[in-house]
Order: structure tokens, then C-alpha cells, then sequence
């Protein structure tokens, strides 16, 4: 029920105070909503995919899987983004997506694990992206209505490593009960688990807007209205420039993300001859982590100290450039080891500001959460663009060394868009 903030209450508003209690279950539930991507992805839907596309051929079904809940998840996150919007007037009101989302994804899970056939893959892995896209459009909202732009840098790296940790737990639990239904099912049971204490504790309350204490002193019913009116909400989607720009940017490095990871799996297995796929992208996976969770807290930290984030995107975009490329050249366990270690480093910095940036640019606060999904499509869109770009290249345009010199060149291209981020983004 919504309430008057009191001097005690609207201390959690200030400018630089962020609870520890709300944060760690924030992060929690951002490590659980990776785990019910990540676990599948790395692991079970290539596994998956091996067994039931004989005929169709592993690569082109995992293509078509993950591409058609990409294409879901696109259209979900800004639908969530809008609903969460809706339900928040004089304050956020996110936690009824993160429950509702949730258990979307955890039906979704729960039938991947008895999928017999393409057909009821495929439908699993849309009810996975499309629920799972719900915690996590209202999650990244809780950031930029909680927190204050000074520590978005340093809160928005650590959301960044919390899915990074979500990817590893997915991955190893995974490879831990096994390439099957148990892994999908006990994934169906971390997710809840992990989102539980940040639907359990109160919202923080959001300092009022201009908007909606103009609303409140004019129009009694506002005050006591529970939604936003869908049509200030649709009023206040407007992208500006700089926030258009900020989308192709995340487009791009998530495209590169994305295409490193599509086909590791069948990377491992085909080009660099490892026995155990699914042990070996654990273990570049624990590497991957290791490295980029160092370089996005020390990163968000040190951008958030010197008021920068372009700096942090120029050397990321060249790690990630860098390792790509060594992934196309050197198919060796070792030079693999080190790719993946400047891609993690690559992968820290950008995560370092991504959250910052992208929540700097933001047109209105009426629309926080909508805008905050059409920017999670630029997440989102990779994971269709990749297997559409990467299955060509693999089959028949090069291979590997293709797939992975035109993930560098992508990498590259980012550098073309921070230019246009000049004044808005220091």
C-alpha cells in the first residue's frame, strides 16, 4: 500500500546511501536469472541440440532454438519494462514481474527437461527467455530508481559480475547432475531460490520525480492511483540521440558476446579437439568469471572515482578484439586459456560502465523501466543476430577462423560509436 515517506523512510533516498540487505538480494536474484540463461546455453542446449538434431544437423537447431528465444525475448523485455512502469506511480513497483517472470522461466525449464522433439524444445526455451527476460527488465529498473548516478558505476559492475556468476553456476550445475532433465529441473529450482529475498524485502522507496509530485499536488486521485496511466507511460517513450547511441553500443559488444559463446561448445569439441566439451567450457567459464569479475569491480569502482566510462569502452572493445582473434588463429588449450582471458577482462570493463551509461541516457523518469527494455533488446537482439551470423560462417563460409575474425571486426566497430557519445557521456 502506498504511503507518505517519512524522514526516517526516505533516508534509503539520499543521495549515495544504497542498503547492503537490498543490494546483496538484488545481485542475488541477478545471479539466479543467469544461471536459468547461462546453465542451458552453455551446456544443455548444445547437449540437447547433439541428440535430437541428427537429421536437422546440432548447429543449424541450436541455431534455430536459441535465435526463435531471442526473437521472444525481444518483444518481452520492453513489454515487462512497460507493465513494470504501469504499476509504479508514487513509487517502484517492480517485485510482481520478478514473480510472475519467474515462474514463466521455471515452466519454461521445466519443459525443456521432458522435451522429446524439436518442436517442444524450441517452446521451452521461449517461455525460459520470455519469463526470465521479466526479473531481469525489473532488476536493472531497481538500479536506476535506487541508486544515485555516483554509484552506478561501481552498483552497476557489480550487476555485471552477478550475471557473470550466474553463467558459472548455471555451467556447473550443469556439468555437476548432468547434460539432461536433472539439469534443466535443478536450474527450475536455483532460480526462486536465488530471486526469493529481493521479492521478500521492502521496495526502496524512489525520490519523487517533478512529474509525479506535480501530479500528486494537482490531481488528488493521483496520490492514491496504484498505476501509471499507459498513456503517459507510451507519452514518456521518446529516445533521445545519445540514448540511441548508447543502444548500438551495447548491440554491438553483446553481438560480440554472443558470438563467442554460440558455439564454444562445438568449438571446443570440433576445432580444438578437447575430449570433454562440456568440462572445458567449465572451466574457461571459471576463467571468464574470474577475470572479468576483477576487471568490472575494479573498473565500476575507478570510473565512478574519476567520473569516466568512454576511457573503460576503448580498452574493452580492444580485449575483446584481441581474444577473438586469437580464437580464430591459435586453436591450442593454451591459447584458448588466454583469449579467454582477455575477453573476460574485455567483458569486466564494458560491464563496468554498461549499467552507468545506459541508465545516464535515459529520457524520462516516467519510463524507466520501458526504456530500460528497449535497451535490454540490445542484449537481447545478439542472441538472434549471432546464430543468423555465426551458422553460415561455421558450415560453410570459413569456419571457426571466419566466425572468430568477424567477431574481432564487430568488437571494432564500437570504436565508430563512441565519438557520438561526446557530451553525453564523459
Amino acid at each position: 500500500m502506498a504511503h507518505e515517506a517519512t524522514p526516517q523512510t526516505d533516508r534509503a533516498t539520499q543521495p549515495g546511501v544504497v542498503p547492503k540487505s537490498w543490494l546483496a538480494a538484488l545481485l542475488l536474484a541477478t545471479v539466479g536469472v543467469g544461471a536459468g540463461w547461462f546453465g542451458p546455453i552453455q551446456i544443455l542446449l548444445p547437449a540437447q541440440a547433439a541428440g535430437l538434431g541428427d537429421e536437422f544437423g546440432k548447429e543449424n537447431l541450436l541455431a534455430l532454438v536459441t535465435g526463435i528465444g531471442a526473437a521472444a525475448a525481444i518483444i518481452a523485455n520492453p513489454l515487462w519494462g512497460l507493465l513494470s512502469d504501469r504499476l509504479s506511480i508514487r513509487r517502484p513497483r517492480r517485485r510482481p514481474v520478478v514473480v510472475a517472470g519467474a515462474l514463466v522461466g521455471i515452466a519454461g525449464l521445466a519443459v525443456l527437461a521432458w522435451a522429446p522433439d524439436t518442436a517442444w524444445m524450441i517452446a521451452g526455451w521461449v517461455l525460459v527467455q520470455v519469463g526470465l527476460n521479466g526479473p531481469f527488465a525489473a532488476l536493472l529498473a531497481m538500479i536506476a530508481d535506487r541508486v544515485p548516478d555516483e554509484r552506478r558505476g561501481l552498483v552497476g559492475s557489480l550487476f555485471g559480475v552477478a550475471q557473470i556468476v550466474g553463467v558459472v553456476l548455471g555451467t556447473a550445475v550443469a556439468v555437476a547432475v548432468g547434460e539432461g532433465a536433472i539439469g534443466y529441473l535443478a536450474i527450475a529450482i536455483a532460480v526462486p531460490l536465488l530471486c526469493a529475498a529481493i521479492v521478500v524485502l521492502p521496495e526502496p522507496v524512489r525520490k519523487a520525480v517533478a512529474s509525479d509530485a506535480a501530479g500528486s499536488a494537482s490531481d488528488p486521485a493521483s496520490a492514491s492511483a496504484s498505476r501509471r496511466p499507459l498513456r503517459e507511460v507510451l507519452g514518456a517513450l521518446r529516445p533521445t540521440a545519445a540514448f540511441s547511441w548508447a543502444w548500438l553500443l551495447r548491440l554491438l559488444l553483446n553481438l560480440v558476446n554472443a558470438l563467442v559463446l554460440v558455439y564454444l561448445y562445438f568449438y571446443l569439441a570440433d576445432r580444438v579437439g578437447v575430449d570433454d566439451p562440456g568440462t572445458w567450457v567449465l572451466v574457461l567459464t571459471l576463467v571468464n568469471v574470474v577475470i572479468a569479475g576483477v576487471a568490472a569491480g575494479v573498473g565500476g569502482a575507478w570510473s565512478d572515482r574519476i567520473a569516466r566510462r568512454r576511457v573503460f569502452v576503448v580498452a574493452a572493445v580492444v580485449a575483446l578484439a584481441v581474444g577473438a582473434a586469437v580464437f580464430a588463429v591459435l586453436p591450442d588449450t593454451a591459447a584458448v586459456i588466454a583469449a579467454t582471458v582477455l575477453i573476460g577482462a574485455g567483458w569486466g570493463l564494458y560491464v563496468s560502465v554498461d549499467v552507468a551509461i545506459i541508465t545516464q541516457v535515459l529520457p524520462s523518469d516516467r519510463s524507466i523501466g520501458s526504456m530500460l527494455g528497449v535497451a535490454n533488446v540490445a542484449a537481447s537482439l545478439p542472441q538472434v543476430l549471432a546464430p543468423l551470423i555465426a551458422a553460415p560462417l561455421v558450415t560453410g563460409l570459413g569456419g571457426y577462423p571466419a566466425l572468430y575474425l568477424v567477431t574481432a571486426a564487430i568488437a571494432l566497430l564500437a570504436l565508430l560509436v563512441l565519438p557520438r557519445l561526446r557530451g553525453a557521456i564523459t
